[in-house]
């Protein structure tokens, strides 16, 4: 099992298997970018500048001086919306789709690269009727997950520029 498992890896790579989490390659031109985000939140901030860091780009404030030549990355706020996916016979929402998105736009040099492009990610959950504090806390834990999601396909979808 041993001498097998080391002869199984680069078969696993070579299908495009990789980790969640793991670093896609960017394009040099965009090692540096200037970060602009229409709704501060904290926690968003700093998984996002944490991501951006493992995928090799370097955050930079889009009001810094210094960072004037690089690329603007402008993210807008988060759009979080919640649908009936399903009913029960008593007409109450069985199952609830989420679905969390935001827009991206970026411009480098007074060209826009990215123009006002819309990431999202959906999730349905089942609703206990009879577990109401339940449902909020999976539904909190979802968009958790979702904002997470929705942080990991930003470098990926600077990635997709330099190809």
């Amino acid at each position: 099992m041993l001498v097998l498992l080391p002869a199984l890896l680069p078969l696993a790579a070579g299908c495009g298997f990789q980790l969640r989490g793991s670093n896609p390659r960017v394009a040099p031109a965009f090692t540096d970018l200037r970060l602009r985000l229409a709704q501060p939140e904290p926690g968003f901030e700093r998984q996002l500048r944490r991501r951006l860091e493992v995928a090799g780009i370097r955050p930079h404030d889009a009001d810094d001086e210094a960072a004037r030549e690089y690329p603007l990355l402008a993210i807008g706020a988060e759009a979080f919306s919640g649908r009936p996916a399903s009913t029960t016979v008593l007409a109450r929402s069985a199952q609830v789709t989420l679905r969390l998105a935001i827009r991206i736009d970026l411009a480098a040099g007074g060209e826009l690269l990215i123009d006002a492009e819309t990431l999202s990610v959906e999730r349905t959950h089942y609703q206990d009727l009879r577990n109401i504090a339940g449902n909020r806390e999976e539904a909190e834990l979802l968009r958790e997950e979702m904002r997470r999601e929705l942080i990991e396909r930003i470098p990926r979808r600077l990635a997709a520029l330099a190809r």
